[in-house]
């Protein structure tokens, strides 16, 4: 098992004392060297300021402390067993890396949708996620297809004419089965039965989170109309349609989506208009593509050229979303529904 630290406030707690006490252990502990009593840093604990001096713990720093209190303890007073501290920093461990595990799976599924009403991830996404190699990966595919323990279109599947392998979440959980049961090392077995358990719950987490970002963004387009005053911001007129626009577009720059100093109202013929002089709907744009065209086409509404001026200064340098991977809080919502 990998060192484990947990702070002075969570192993004053365990032990049942006070912050202040424990404080008082460690300038004991420190004020006489080479005596029974002894705490060595980088062994026994490590210190993550060195103006205050506040320490975090290993367990054999852990096992230092409460010796201490017991051969100084009053009679009847009770303190933590030396089992029940490996149990609790097993039990730290333990949340430590699941918390590793769901973040992984938070940087790596950006290649997750929705078929079949079912979650699936491709082959690229999951090998990252197990932390193996892919040709690895494909053999316990192989071999778990063979033993019936994956089915196609079940637990993995191609879709159309796309050549890559997807893994569904009961695909996913499934292999991680398979995974603790060929592997060797115990840190790998707990690494991959992790992901079993963390799959589903996570991906479930993630997609509340699109969810609740296109709320998001409903929102603040409804306070961009508001701000607007239901007026086209272009023409200064009143529109029988109006349309929400993203001055930095919503799909190469899904940060700033629900951003109210990105968007503006404008009739929806104008919106066209400028999407039309950019190449298309699809094409990105920018805040400067828009003062362009105001300039090109509206130069006499100097007053949103000024504003738009001033909301480029506060939104600040954007960059697009590049050639890699985009991030899965960022995909859009019909992939996920």
């Amino acid at each position: 098992m990998a060192i484990v630290y947990v702070s002075s406030n969570k192993l004053a707690e365990f032990l049942g004392i006070s912050l202040e006490e424990l404080r008082e252990i460690e300038a004991y502990f420190d004020s006489i060297p080479d005596d029974e009593w002894e705490l060595v840093e980088g062994k026994d604990y490590r210190v993550i300021n060195r103006s205050s001096g506040l320490r975090e713990y290993t367990q054999s720093g852990a096992y230092a402390i409460l010796s201490f209190l017991r051969s100084r303890s009053e009679q009847g007073r009770k303190y933590s067993t030396d089992t029940s501290i490996r149990s609790w920093f097993k039990e730290e461990h333990r949340k430590k890396q699941k918390a590793l595990v769901d973040h992984r799976i938070l940087e790596n599924s950006s290649s997750l949708v929705r078929r079949q009403d079912q979650f699936w991830l491709s082959l690229r996404d999951v090998v990252t996620i197990f932390g193996t190699r892919t040709d690895y990966l494909k053999k316990a595919l192989e071999i778990a297809s063979k033993q019936s323990k994956l089915i196609k279109d079940v637990h993995y599947t191609r879709f159309g004419n796309d050549e890559t392998v997807y893994l569904s979440l009961r695909g996913v959980y499934e292999l991680a089965k398979i995974m603790v049961e060929v592997l060797k090392q115990n840190h790998r077995k707990d690494w991959c039965r992790d992901v079993g358990e963390c799959i589903e719950p996570q991906i479930q987490a993630i997609v509340k989170t699109i969810q609740d970002r296109q709320k998001q963004i409903e929102r603040a387009k409804e306070l961009a109309r508001r701000r607007d005053k239901n007026l086209c911001r272009v023409t200064r007129k009143a529109a029988s349609s109006l349309t929400v626009h993203h001055l930095y577009s919503e799909a190469h720059y899904p940060k700033l989506a629900a951003n109210l100093s990105n968007l503006i109202t404008i009739a929806s013929e104008v919106h066209s208009h400028f999407h039309q002089w950019m190449g298309g709907f699809n094409e990105p744009c920018t805040i400067d593509d828009f003062i362009k065209y105001v300039l090109e086409y509206y130069p006499e509404n100097k007053n949103l050229i000024i504003w738009l001026e001033q909301q480029k200064a506060s939104l600040g340098q954007q960059l697009p979303i590049g050639k890699g991977r985009e991030h899965v809080l960022y995909i859009p919502l019909e992939r996920v529904t």
